[in-house]
């Protein structure tokens, strides 16, 4: 028992870590864009502040969306970027769409429409007609949506892209079902919506036009037509489980039957469609299942079941209206920052509910307190791990600083003849057009025993043609060499010494007073930043790390 409380408690906390980290992520991003605007301006500045209105708009602030839409938008009038100016004005217009502020979506969007038109830019045309026909139509002013639609619709057979053609397509076939009950026309326009969404395999969408497709025939009071159809989304619903899809289908025949008086067929799927619904908690579905429950038994003649179904489709209606209430002043309460009189609406709406609730908030108090705890640790636990890996890296970079040391010492005492032998080489000049292996090795040798005793190549403009000169070899030969037996470029093999230098210079106590950019530049680079990123590479730590660790050592060391 207790095995188990604890598994139903770390995924309690699992799921409310994951959800809080997706929440966060949005926000974080945000304060990111907001610290790159500071940095940035011109076109830049006005993507930034496009982007982070997008991250406002997805979060459902529309208001603080228009704000930094609206800065971006006089940005674009300074730089003159007509498509980037008509691009945010979509994006104010589909802030005010989600208002519920059509007129003011239409104003935008009409602006926006006649700027892609000015730069001949289709795909912001088929777009923003769209979008425009959209808002008329949820104006009523379902002439001027379907205007808009055919619009679209005429572009993109003209144009051949057929980005969200299907769409458009089905919102035609809508205008003319709903509104203009033009069914023939609202079938073709279906069918060839059906035909795109086929070739592009878009199963969600087939199984929405096929059901649309229906409709019409249900209009057509074609029934024997609709039920073939609805009986092939329900089909496509069972292949891909779709439980939300098997409950409508089978709620859409369940209701063709009734119109056609076979009330013990259409009883059948209206219990199927009932046990879905209740499973997964459909309330729209089951909102429709009791109403035909209602008629069925009405058509019947059982008085007493029909009052019972029409009792509990009141109730789901009332449930359905409250809920959608609730959510309604959800939304104002974060659009309008009225959370205070909200909540003592609901305060009123719960105190009855209080004692029950107590305790499950004690408890989400609690995971969020343990989830802060497990969080704190782990990144206490993985920080001190990275510094120890670090320090350890620093460690072995003084053995190696140490080692080196021996290794010029014995090279010093070394024998004489073997340095004279090289010193030879330095004026060989290869003529050949290749190299055979053992002039390879010379020329290798060369170029360590240089690079060991001089020190030329800390000079800022050290070349690879530098280099081949003071060795008096062909540059091509040494270039040859450094790419086949040292295995890199000159530059990656150039900062390996440099490197080196800077490394030695950092581990001797008497250079602590030196700067990072000090050593830097003792070392041959022009820029702070490349040889960070250079020290880190060859390191594995920044050389700011490196030198604090072992200054803290000394330190250490010296107390003790």
């Amino acid at each position: 028992m207790k095995t188990n409380k604890a598994i139903i408690l770390f995924a309690v906390v699992f799921s409310l870590f994951t959800a809080n980290y997706c929440i966060s992520q949005n926000t974080f991003e945000i304060d990111s864009l907001k610290m790159l605007l500071e940095q940035s301006s011109g076109i830049e500045k006005a993507n930034l502040l496009k982007q982070i209105g997008g991250n406002y708009q997805q979060d459902e602030h529309y208001h603080k969306a228009i704000t930094y839409y609206e800065k971006a938008l006089e940005i674009c009038s300074e730089c003159n970027d007509t498509l980037l100016y008509a691009a945010v004005l979509k994006k104010i217009g589909t802030s005010y769409y989600y208002l519920c502020n059509y007129d003011k979506a239409l104003e935008n969007y009409l602006e926006a429409l006649k700027l892609y038109e000015q730069i001949n830019n289709q795909t912001g045309i088929l777009e923003i007609l769209n979008c425009i026909g959209n808002a008329y139509s949820r104006c009523y002013t379902y002439d001027k949506a379907l205007e808009y639609y055919l619009k679209s619709y005429k572009i993109s057979e003209q144009t051949g892209n057929k980005k969200g053609l299907y769409t458009v397509l089905n919102n035609i076939g809508v205008m003319y079902l709903l509104n203009i009950k033009d069914y023939d026309k609202a079938l073709k326009y279906f069918y060839k919506s059906l035909l795109l969404s086929k070739k592009n395999n878009d199963s969600s969408k087939i199984s929405i036009l096929i059901q649309n497709i229906a409709l019409v025939y249900f209009n057509m009071q074609k029934y024997d037509t609709a039920l073939y159809y609805y009986f092939e989304a329900l089909n496509l619903k069972n292949k891909f489980k779709n439980k939300l899809g098997i409950a409508r289908a089978t709620s859409n025949i369940a209701n063709l039957y009734i119109y056609q008086n076979d009330l013990a067929t259409a009883e059948i799927y209206l219990d199927s469609s009932l046990k879905i619904s209740k499973e997964i908690d459909a309330k729209g579905i089951l909102e429709s299942n009791y109403y035909q429950y209602t008629l069925l038994h009405a058509i019947k003649g059982d008085l007493n079941n029909m009052q019972i179904y029409s009792n509990l489709y009141s109730e789901i209606s009332n449930t359905i209206i409250n809920e959608q209430s609730s959510q309604q002043i959800a939304r104002m309460q974060t659009i309008y920052e009225t959370e205070k009189k909200e909540q003592k609406i609901e305060m009123l709406n719960i105190e009855n509910k209080l004692k029950e609730t107590q305790l499950q908030k004690r408890t989400y108090w609690l995971l969020i307190f343990i989830i802060a705890f497990v969080l704190v640790l782990i990144y206490i636990i993985l920080k001190r791990n990275l510094l120890f890996a670090n320090k350890t890296i620093v460690q072995k970079n003084l053995e190696i600083v140490a080692s080196e040391k021996k290794l010029i010492d014995i090279n010093a005492k070394g024998d004489e003849n073997i340095s004279k032998k090289i010193n030879e080489n330095i004026a060989i000049k290869y003529v050949g057009s290749t190299l055979t292996d053992e002039q390879k090795h010379n020329i290798k040798s060369l170029i360590i025993n240089y690079m060991n005793n001089n020190k030329n190549y800390l000079n800022i403009d050290y070349t690879e043609n530098t280099l081949a000169k003071d060795l008096n070899v062909n540059r091509s030969y040494l270039s040859q060499v450094i790419n086949e037996l040292f295995n890199k470029n000159f530059t990656v093999f150039l900062n390996q010494y440099r490197v080196k230098e800077a490394r030695k210079i950092m581990s001797a106590s008497p250079n602590f007073k030196y700067t990072i950019e000090s050593v830097a530049e003792l070392v041959g680079y022009k820029s702070k930043t490349t040889f960070n990123s250079a020290f880190k590479k060859h390191v594995g730590v920044t050389p700011s790390f490196y030198l604090k660790t072992i200054q803290r050592e000394v330190l250490s060391e010296t107390i003790e």
